[in-house]
């Protein structure tokens, strides 16, 4: 299926380190080709730099290091939207990027064709974070603006183009996507199609840290190297601009023939920048061998625990294999620091020389699979606009309602089930022996301890009562998706919602971790809704009634009622027994052993009485409430899913 519109994707990949952009048409299936950005050095990439001169406008780029350029910024993407350091910088350069892109090219101008913008953010960036984002690009110039994970662009890339020599079958399985920036390394999972959470390696691993020590290494040598730290501590700018020329000989090394240095221990690759100063020009010479690599490679780093960075890759590899639940079918490098070749050397000892994919140019991997993520979500817009008809039609809602009663019934057993033992038996005791004074007292404070009970992140019955009644739904709404998948020629599994069962406390999958991420933040929030508002404002609201008058600690109240007598009626008897302070010597009458065998002989049968109870309370208190929110919640699982299932229309 092809789309008619003619819409040109540009895939506009702002990295912290370096930006690059590739096209792409939603009419074509060719693949998405690299623009030329009017950058030094080739054209295809601009140093994510910008800069404001008082002549020539906005600098971006290595033009923004004009001498007459003022407020110099580099670097500075980050998930941090609302600061004015990040907001300026992004906005400015994202503007002058695409408007110079228009300029150049013809596609482009003048509203011939439709222009779509795709841009990349981080995995740990979630749906909201990516809808600030885009808003921020919006106000940047650009109206047609999306925004998708870093790894689901490389996987597609991955995928579409010839340039990685990978098993497509691999790719549909678990993928560990690994993307070397400049400021950090994601780990991100993705299994079948679905990106999963990244995985957390707690340290700032970027290449942007050897850029860093290269620029020590070589102020140690430089013999104006005093004169040049004095000038670094005045004027941020001019360290912003020699890490950069550090990070441009680092990647002249990197992709030098390592033949050349092991012929020549003492071979280099380097350059020397004038930086001006007030006495005059003070010379940044930089000048790297085989063995100062090895050492800036080696040198311990605060930021890293005083590991290495070599060191630190290689735990943040172990570290990754560890949280998967077992080898990745396929790991794929991405990012301009993965051409450092004891990357690929790593990762290969850590997963296997077999599983491990780099392409031939990984810097711009992403800017393609950008256009290609673009490109499919317009052919997939069909399908999409199936699955808001879903949504918008309130089919879902509605069953959600007619299975609602199922739910509340198993949220009444997770509140009684086992009571009887846990807190009717003890409470009975110490009124017995008169630390309690009234069945009133008794019952409130079977109440609270209940409340406190299901309210202590230790205890998971709520929560397998939720996933138990969810699971059971799943069937359901797979029959309302499974006609839109048929339609688009999508197999129903890919909108089928995953099982979820609770693990240690916590809501889980039992796959790997990387799968459904979104969709299990989407149940959490249930459980905390139903744990925060239904059950805990019935249990502190009508709960002591309904446990008073209902289940087990009725049978203590028919004991009291032989002491209150009946001739008051029954409803004010009832009322009367809970309320009297019973002498100690009646409370004793019968024995303790009786009441606790008759108490245990008929728990079962109570506590289901009391369940009912407090399932019909849960419908009529917060029926109404909790209805919308699961509605909601599964609304956005079946949107996450779509998000992923569109990978798959073609």
């Amino acid at each position: 299926m092809t789309d008619s519109s003619g819409t040109v994707i540009v895939g506009f990949d702002l990295g912290h380190g370096e930006t690059a952009l590739a096209k792409a048409y939603a009419d074509k299936d060719s693949e998405p080709a690299v623009m030329d950005l009017g950058a030094t050095g080739g054209g295809r990439q601009h140093v994510t730099m910008v800069a404001e001169h008082p002549t020539r406008g906005v600098l971006v780029g290595r033009a923004a290091m004009d001498n007459g350029a003022t407020g110099l910024q580099l670097a500075f993407k980050s998930p941090e939207l609302t600061r004015e350091e990040v907001r300026r910088p992004t906005t400015l350069f994202v503007r002058k990027v695409s408007e110079d892109a228009v300029e150049r090219d013809q596609d482009l101008k003048g509203g011939r064709r439709p222009v779509r913008w795709v841009f990349g953010a981080p995995s740990g960036w979630n749906r909201e974070l990516r809808g600030e984002y885009a808003e921020l690009l919006r106000a940047a110039g650009l109206p047609g603006v999306d925004v998708v994970p870093e790894s689901r662009a490389a996987l597609l890339y991955a995928r579409e183009s010839g340039e990685v020599e990978i098993d497509p079958g691999r790719l549909a399985g678990a993928v560990l996507v690994v993307d070397l920036g400049s400021s950090t390394t994601d780990f991100t999972t993705v299994l079948g199609h679905r990106t999963g959470p990244p995985l957390d390696t707690g340290l700032p691993l970027g290449a942007g840290l050897i850029d860093r020590t290269i620029l020590e290494q070589q102020l140690d040598r430089n013999p104006q190297g005093e004169a040049l730290r004095e000038l670094l501590q005045e004027d941020r700018s001019i360290r912003l601009v020699l890490e950069l020329k550090c990070r441009e000989v680092k990647e002249t090394f990197f992709r030098t023939d390592r033949g050349k240095f092991a012929t020549d221990p003492e071979a280099t690759v380097g350059t020397v920048y004038p930086v001006k100063a007030r006495g005059g020009s003070l010379y940044f010479h930089i000048e790297l061998t085989a063995g100062d690599m090895a050492a800036v490679l080696d040198t311990p780093q605060p930021s890293l625990d005083g590991r290495s960075w070599r060191q630190a890759y290689g735990d943040a590899l172990g570290g990754a294999a560890a949280g998967l639940a077992g080898p990745p079918d396929a790991v794929l490098l991405t990012g301009g620091a993965s051409r450092m070749h004891f990357v690929l050397e790593q990762t290969r000892e850590a997963f296997g020389a077999d599983r491990v994919f780099l392409g031939t140019e990984p810097e711009v991997a992403i800017a393609r699979g950008l256009a290609l993520a673009g490109r499919m979500s317009i052919r997939a817009a069909g399908f999409r606009a199936d699955i808001r008809g879903l949504l918008d039609s309130d089919r879902v809602g509605s069953l959600v309602a007619d299975r609602l009663p199922g739910l509340a019934e198993k949220l009444g057993e997770a509140v009684a089930d086992g009571m009887t033992e846990r807190h009717v038996i003890p409470a009975f005791r110490r009124w017995r022996a008169g630390q309690i004074t009234t069945l009133d007292e008794m019952a409130a404070g079977i109440s609270r301890a209940l409340h406190a009970e299901l309210t202590d992140p230790a205890n998971t019955r709520l929560q397998e009562a939720i996933a138990t009644w969810q699971n059971a739904l799943r069937p359901d709404l797979e029959e309302l998706t499974r006609p839109i998948c048929r339609r688009r020629h999508l197999e129903p599994s890919a909108m089928a919602l995953p099982a979820v069962r609770v693990s240690e406390g916590r809501l889980d999958v039992p796959v790997d971790a990387a799968a459904a991420t979104e969709v299990l933040d989407n149940i959490a929030s249930v459980v905390n809704v139903v744990v925060a508002g239904i059950v805990a404002t019935t249990l502190f609201g009508a709960g002591t009634a309904i446990i008073a008058a209902t289940g087990p600690f009725a049978v203590i109240v028919a004991f009291a009622l032989l002491w209150a007598g009946l001739s008051e009626g029954k409803e004010r008897a009832l009322a009367k027994a809970r309320e009297a302070n019973i002498p100690p010597m009646a409370r004793k009458v019968g024995g303790e052993a009786r009441m606790v065998a008759k108490l245990q002989r008929e728990a079962a049968a109570q506590e289901a009485a009391l369940a009912r109870a407090f399932g019909e309370r849960f419908l009529e208190d917060g029926g109404q409430r909790l209805a919308q929110e699961i509605s909601k919640g599964i609304a956005e699982d079946l949107e996450a899913l779509a998000d992923e299932a569109e990978l798959l229309v073609r």
